[in-house]
């Protein structure tokens, strides 16, 4: 966790920018995933809106929807997995950095991915397959972060998201993180427009939007920015 007392002395012109966006893979077979719907859009704006404020762009993205997977002027990382993506953030950080953890991470990954297709067999009612746990990358990059490393999640929720939110920022040692509510019918993962909630580590919250996400991204850093400088 970044010293709060040192909020006041950062300058996005002098630190480095670290975008993660959108979903990761989890290999099944060789032919099937687990994935989500995120497709990397508020990430790319993030970073995007990020090349006329910081000294250097870091875009780190998952395998997004096609107009998302690279960023002119940043420099571009493409993963795969979420082992991938973590070891491109973990990476990326640096003194005078600011992570913003925009990418829908895959929370599980099966056990034995099997080295052949799986094949449906006759009768076949159903299949199980054994999962464990992924990487969390913010709770990682929080355990030994460098010198002047601000943190900022995400925490994409269909339920008691202020709740969750909180927890989350707290159980991962972030600085910031911004609580939406994702819904198959409603604004969040795909949808042009959304609403963030910033909440800090004192509680306090900000409700950003709703707004197209290009605006959003803009809010975001301009709240950051006004917060850390």
């Amino acid at each position: 966790m970044a010293d709060r007392n040192d909020f006041s002395r950062f300058e996005f012109s002098k630190m480095r920018l670290v975008v993660a966006a959108g979903p990761t893979r989890e290999w099944i077979d060789p032919v099937r995933f687990l994935t989500n719907a995120s497709s990397g859009k508020t990430g790319w704006e993030i970073a995007r809106n990020g090349l006329s404020r910081f000294a250097a762009v870091v875009y780190i993205s998952g395998p997004c929807d096609a107009a998302y997977r690279t960023l002119d002027g940043a420099t571009n990382v493409a993963v795969d997995t979420t082992a991938d993506m973590a070891e491109a953030v973990l990476k990326a950080l640096c003194k005078n950095s600011l992570l913003i953890m925009a990418a829908a991470p895959a929370d599980y990954t099966p056990v034995a991915p099997a080295e052949q297709k799986i094949k449906k067999q006759p009768g076949e009612t159903h299949r199980t397959i054994e999962l464990r746990p992924t990487i969390d990358i913010l709770k990682t990059a929080g355990e030994n972060p460098p010198e002047r490393c601000i943190r900022v999640g995400f925490a994409a929720e269909t339920e008691h998201m202020k709740e969750h939110a909180l927890e989350k920022l707290q159980r991962k040692n972030a600085d910031f993180i911004c609580g939406n509510e994702v819904y198959r019918d409603r604004s969040g993962f795909g949808e042009v427009q959304n609403t963030l909630h910033l909440f800090d580590r004192a509680g306090s919250e900000t409700v950003l939007g709703p707004m197209a996400k290009d605006r959003l991204a803009e809010s975001l850093l301009d709240e950051l920015e006004r917060r850390l400088r």
